[in-house]
């Protein structure tokens, strides 16, 4: 696989409590994963590097070759969520963090993907962009209700507010899909500091580009001019992109 990923602390926070990890050789495939968290000046810090830290521990632990990827991921994101919940009792300045995530475990015939919040998944196929994960958010919510457009979503004083995460309940609700893909497609996992400025069309072009990259310099250029437009449109959140490309090499991050 070909992969690149950057995280910018955007041009008006404080710290960067979005976080990502890419772990290529993790039996026949790899693992990436995006967090975005929440919780206050340090704790949403706190939040998202817990669930980096343990889901790509717990997926390097317990994935086998007779393991179903999709129930060791959900496990893995199970075991993250209690370790969050579990630090945010014991340490009262860390009451109520809690983190997105979005990770995805790829190997040469197919991704699983399993996400908490509104960080997304989207692939990249036959020309045709698709969004893999759907949002656990207010605003969704309504928009799938019929409540409000998505122009409206994408406006609405509380967009950022989310109905699922990790680590602010006992237990966590992600949803698990698995899909094929093939030679040349292309996933984007990234947190709402992109989508919130970034529109669909745009990250088609974006994913075409990087689908016809040959190597990792180019994949990161398309990186940090996906992270650049953000900055340009008044980066005003933390923003984390990462592209995987399927197709024979390697990547960086």
């Amino acid at each position: 696989m070909l992969y690149a990923a950057k995280s910018h602390i955007g041009l008006v926070r404080t710290m960067n409590q979005d976080g990502y990890i890419i772990v290529p050789d993790l039996l026949r495939g790899g693992l990436y994963l995006v967090a975005d968290g929440m919780g206050g000046p340090s704790a949403g810090d706190v939040a998202s590097q817990l669930a980096v830290e343990r889901v790509s521990a717990y997926m390097k632990d317990h994935i086998s070759a007779t393991s179903d990827p999709a129930d060791v991921l959900l496990a893995a994101v199970h075991h993250a969520n209690e370790a969050i919940y579990q630090e945010a009792i014991e340490n009262p300045s860390y009451q109520g963090m809690g983190t997105t995530v979005v990770c995805a475990y790829a190997d040469a015939e197919q991704v699983h993907i399993a996400h908490v919040g509104d960080s997304r998944a989207y692939l990249l196929s036959g020309g045709q962009l698709r969004q893999v994960t759907k949002d656990h958010s207010l605003v969704a919510e309504l928009v799938r209700r019929g409540q409000l457009t998505e122009d409206e979503a994408r406006i609405h004083p509380q967009r950022n507010i989310v109905t699922r995460s990790l680590g602010t309940e006992p237990t966590s609700v992600p949803d698990v899909n698995t899909f094929p893909w093939q030679s040349s497609d292309t996933i984007l996992l990234c947190s709402d500091g992109l989508t919130n400025l970034v529109s669909d069309p745009e990250i088609t072009q974006f994913m075409r580009r990087a689908q016809e990259c040959k190597d990792e310099s180019s994949l990161g250029r398309v990186v940090d001019e996906i992270i650049e437009l953000v900055l340009q449109r008044g980066g005003s959140d933390n923003v984390t992109a990462l592209f995987v490309v399927h197709r024979e090499g390697r990547g960086q991050a």
